[in-house]
Order: C-alpha cells, then structure tokens, then sequence
C-alpha cells in the first residue's frame, strides 16, 4: 500500500472499525488514537462520521464507542450472500441429476441486465454450457424476466429499453412484456423457448426475501428436441420446489 492509500480518510476509517475486531466491545478516543496511531482530532472526525452514518454508537453516558447497527447489517448481507449460492446449488444440484440434458443457473439483476452466479451441468452426453459472469438481457431472457415480475416499474422500464437496443430478433413491447411478466406472477415460473437463444429453452422462478423483494433467478437450460420435450412439462414443479426450498432456508435477515 503506498503512503498516499494509507493516509487516505476511507482507509483511515477503515482502520477505526477495525480496532473495534477486539475483544474491547466499547472503545473510547483515547484507546482508538493508540490502536490506529492517529492523532485524536482525526479521530474525533472520523467517528464523529461513523456515528452519524450508524456505523458506530456512542454511550450517551460513558461517551465510549462501539459497533454500530450499519455494521451488523453488512455482515448479515455477507452471510446470507453466501448462503444464497449454497442454497441454490444444492436445489439446481439435485434438478440437473434428476434430468439429464439439463444445466441449472443462478442469476441476479444487476441494472437492465441479468449475470449468471453460477451454472451446473448434468452428467449426460449434451448440455447448455452457460459461463458464470454472463450477462443477458434482462428483458429478453426468462432469467431475466422471472425476477422483473417483482421488480419495480423503473427496473422494467430501463430493461425494456435496453432490449430494444439489443442485438437480438426477439424485441419486445411494453404490452406484450406486461402481459408475459404478469402470467410469470400468476404461475410462478417463467418460460423460454428459444426467443433468446435459437434451439434453447429455459425455465425460470424468481427467489424472493420474506418483504417480497427479488433477489434472483433459479433457471435451467435445454437444449429443444423431441428427447427433452417432457421437460416443459417436468421443469416448472421442479424449479419452483426448488425456489420454495432455497427462500424457506434464507436468513430473515434478507
């Protein structure tokens, strides 16, 4: 790190929160001048930002410090990260070992546009190959559409637009894309049948938190020809068990 980084105030403040890694619950000016070898006045500023932020709290009567709200938060945000993708690799897991030809994914909305998490192959002979950190129209893909059923109006807005501009065939208009994000909130699952990708189908379901807010898609991905046409009929129960079991194990938290 160059003297420059060090001195910055982001890592300076940084170096506040870090001090309170310490088996010292409450931490006064004094103690926190010493652990991060800062003068007090730059300390007072610093926690003096924290505190308004929520990111500490001070003691009204002792005037010592200690982790704020805003912190727990994040940790919680971290773990449930994590436990989101176990969550959803064992449900796409035990999918694509109970139909062959099939590759399950996860995916988040990140702006107008879905990222693949992480993609799981089955063991047969043909597959989709999907490389996690794809990006796919959110508009255009039933990934994409599965989560925009429950977004906000701005969210589908901005992916409406953006698949317009899409170098695909498949353009739709605000009519036919309500009337599709509208049937995906009656049945749960979204369906593709090569819109996107010619000779590819896709079944989608949406995984929310408890307040209703997406967090992202479970899909799975075959490729269309006779051997996999019950899968149409198959893959909707089957992701949208999955979705169920991966939302009844997230942290109340999310």
């Amino acid at each position: 790190m160059t003297e420059d980084a060090k001195n910055s105030t982001v890592d300076r403040a940084l170096r506040v929160l870090e001090a309170f890694l310490t088996e010292d619950r409450d931490l006064g000016v004094l103690e926190l001048a010493r652990k991060v070898d800062l003068d007090k006045s730059v300390i007072h500023r610093i926690l003096t930002t924290l505190v308004r932020r929520g990111f500490l709290e001070q003691n009204p009567v002792s005037r010592r410090y200690r982790v704020g709200l805003r912190v727990w938060e994040l940790g919680q945000r971290y773990v449930a990260g994590h436990q989101f993708e176990e969550l959803a690799t064992a449900a796409l897991t035990r999918i694509v070992e109970n139909h062959p030809y099939t590759t399950g994914s996860l995916s988040i909305l990140d702006g107008t546009e879905v990222v693949v998490l992480l993609a799981l192959r089955s063991a047969g002979p043909i597959s989709v190959y999907v490389d996690p950190g794809t990006r796919l129209p959110a508009a255009l893909t039933a990934s994409g559409r599965a989560v925009l059923a429950y977004a906000s109006s701005e969210d589908v807005a901005a992916a409406l637009q953006a698949g317009r501009s899409a170098a695909s065939h498949t353009r739709p208009s605000a009519a036919a894309l309500a009337k599709d994000l509208a049937a995906i909130r009656e049945t749960g699952h979204a369906i593709n049948r090569g819109g996107y990708f010619p000779g590819i189908a896709t079944v989608a379901a949406c995984v929310r938190d408890q307040a209703g807010t997406p967090l992202g898609a479970l899909s799975v991905y075959f490729p269309i020809a006779p051997e996999t046409e019950d899968l149409f009929a198959k893959l909707p129960d089957a992701v949208g068990e999955a979705v169920e079991e991966v939302s009844r194990g997230l942290s109340p938290v999310l």
